[in-house]
């Protein structure tokens, strides 16, 4: 039975699989027609007076036959090879787009390496199966069929008996066929570890050679090969079993045919052109044999990687629209918490206590919402919720009184913008890392860029912002790569954008600016920004102090001062050359007379 995530493939190239396996069908017609004709040829050369008239006939439909063959296999393998490409191309699109849409949960569970070895290995079997499957299947039953046919015209006896040991073919092929199942999955898994752990050696070689770990991750990385040999060393002779097996039979069925066949022409009851054509069959008849071990190995293999597929196609995101889900269109007036509680426990079973609690304050649009609190204390993975990276376990957050999860996922992303902690940036240009596909103009463009403090940056660069950042941005400084990230969130015009972390990594002049800009948009833009840095959100409208996953304290600069120890605590501590901590927001005003330390 054809799985059913492979379905739509055959329906919609079933006209060319259909004609490619006319031609395959055609091309064995032609294979069986040639020993018929050296039967003829040979039966003509073993008269006393030979007809080389009938000679040159039979060489001449022989070579016909040849060319026939050469001519309609190419076309047979652009038709059936081809649509198994398609098919290939088309599986994997369809299980990255799918990937693409599960959520961040999914993503905290499952390893890259596992991923990538499924969109590349596994599919690659599946290929192979529904591929040269196919073709080895037809092969199998048609021409050897057709070949078994040919020889019991011939002879029955001398069929049967030649026919003996290929019971024992089947039921040795379906045995290893199944130890080849159980074989290559395990090694698929061990090949998924394998990736992931030189993936992440890759990703943190700086890493591993500051602290001399380069001794250690190779260990590793050899007994993860080593593990990886061994399972794959298990598959290999099972595999390697197969063909000797198929040829010993073979074998034995051709002594069979010159023994039992030979004496029959010396008795006159089988003629010598019989016997050649009966030795040429079992010749022809020997593929579709090792096909239908080919065939059990190769499905076996698609089997095994298909099943891993579907079980990442078939996972279901716990971030996906409602059957009654509605686009989100209206202005947005607020933001609601209501009894928010939120943990990592489907990810981390062992961390089972909520990472927030009780998460309960409404936030007006076109406010400038600060939050901060100690390492740990949630903030990151409250914002996360907003634009529903994560679901809470309870509770729910309403955007002008209504559950976001009755809207449209994508209509509530056109009203957020996000930055994340990671500044995370493409290995491709300045340009492209800030636009990330939108068409804005050069003016507005140039004003994102003046916003996020990058001019001097681009300007000192000599392609400018067609300049290469690398892989993950790995030519930049931590702080370029930030601002390059507040310019693509920036740039969106969202109505809420969220910043976690935007200015921890840059200094504290170009901090300033930054927040200074950003009080631009509080007219029509909901603002909500996490840090660490009391002096980044001294200015907010509104600022709350989380610990231990709830909201310890909340109230603007000047209230959290007197309200809140921890953040009068964490604001004495960064400030600056004695800056007073009354004449902060005032201070902030004039940044040619006072610096704060961000």
């Amino acid at each position: 039975m054809v799985p059913n995530i492979i379905v739509p493939y055959f329906k919609d190239n079933r006209g060319k699989i259909a004609v490619g396996i006319f031609l395959l069908i055609v091309v064995d017609f032609f294979q069986l027609a040639i020993p018929w004709m050296v039967k003829l040829a040979v039966n003509t050369l073993a008269v006393t007076e030979p007809d080389i008239n009938l000679i040159l006939k039979y060489t001449g439909a022989i070579v016909l036959s040849g060319g026939c063959i050469a001519l309609l296999r190419y076309w047979w393998r652009i038709l059936l090879m081809g649509t198994a490409k398609l098919m290939e191309m088309g599986l994997r699109e369809h299980l990255f787009s799918h990937i693409l849409k599960l959520d961040a949960r999914y993503y905290d569970r499952v390893k890259t390496g596992d991923l990538m070895a499924r969109a590349t290995s596994d599919i690659n079997h599946v290929r192979l199966a529904f591929g040269i499957g196919m073709i080895a299947l037809t092969d199998a039953f048609f021409l050897g069929g057709s070949t078994i046919a040919f020889m019991l015209y011939m002879n029955v006896k001398l069929t049967l008996i030649a026919l003996v040991p290929m019971p024992m073919l089947i039921l040795t092929a379906k045995m290893l066929g199944k130890r080849m199942h159980d074989f290559h999955s395990s090694a698929q898994k061990s090949y998924s570890f394998l990736t992931e752990l030189v993936r992440e050696s890759f990703y943190g070689i700086r890493i591993l050679k500051v602290y001399n770990y380069e001794k250690i991750i190779n260990r590793r990385v050899e007994e993860a090969s080593k593990n990886y040999f061994k399972k794959n060393f298990k598959r290999a002779i099972v595999t390697a079993l197969i063909k000797p097996m198929m040829i010993f039979f073979l074998n034995l069925s051709m002594f069979i045919i010159i023994f039992y066949g030979g004496y029959l022409v010396i008795k006159d009851l089988l003629s010598p052109g019989e016997l050649v054509a009966f030795i040429q069959y079992m010749w022809l008849l020997a593929w579709p044999m090792i096909a239908i071990g080919w065939m059990i190995n190769l499905v076996q293999r698609g089997l095994a990687s298909l099943k891993r597929i579907e079980k990442v196609i078939e996972t279901e995101s716990d971030v996906s629209d409602s059957l009654n889900a509605l686009p989100f269109n209206d202005s947005l007036c607020s933001i609601e918490f209501k009894d928010i509680c939120f943990s990592y426990d489907s990810v981390l079973p062992d961390l089972s206590e909520n990472v927030l609690e009780n998460i309960s304050f409404t936030v007006n649009a076109g406010t400038f919402i600060g939050i901060t609190g100690p390492p740990g204390s949630g903030k990151t993975s409250l914002v996360q919720l907003i634009p529903r990276l994560y679901n809470p376990d309870s509770g729910k957050i309403c955007f002008n009184g209504k559950d976001i999860k009755g809207h449209i996922l994508d209509s509530l992303m056109e009203k957020i913008a996000f930055m994340p902690q990671e500044a995370f940036l493409f290995s491709g240009t300045i340009r492209e890392n800030i636009l990330m596909g939108r068409d804005v103009s050069e003016k507005e463009l140039a004003r994102v860029i003046k916003f996020a403090v990058l001019e001097n940056t681009i300007e000192n660069m000599a392609a400018g912002l067609e300049t290469l950042v690398g892989e993950r941005g790995i030519t930049l400084s931590g702080g370029q790569k930030q601002r390059i990230a507040l310019a693509r969130t920036i740039v969106q015009k969202k109505e809420i954008i969220i910043l976690d972390d935007p200015v921890s990594q840059v200094d504290t002049d170009t901090a300033l600016e930054i927040i200074t800009g950003l009080k631009q948009f509080k007219q029509n833009t909901t603002i909500v920004i996490v840090s660490h840095r009391i002096s980044a959100i001294t200015s907010c409208d509104r600022i709350y102090v989380l610990k231990n996953g709830r909201i310890e304290a909340k109230g603007d600069h000047d209230e959290m001062i007197k309200r809140n120890l921890f953040y009068k605590k964490a604001y004495d501590v960064q400030l600056f050359n004695g800056l007073p901590s009354s004449n902060c927001q005032d201070s902030c005003k004039n940044k040619s007379t006072v610096r704060l330390a961000f």
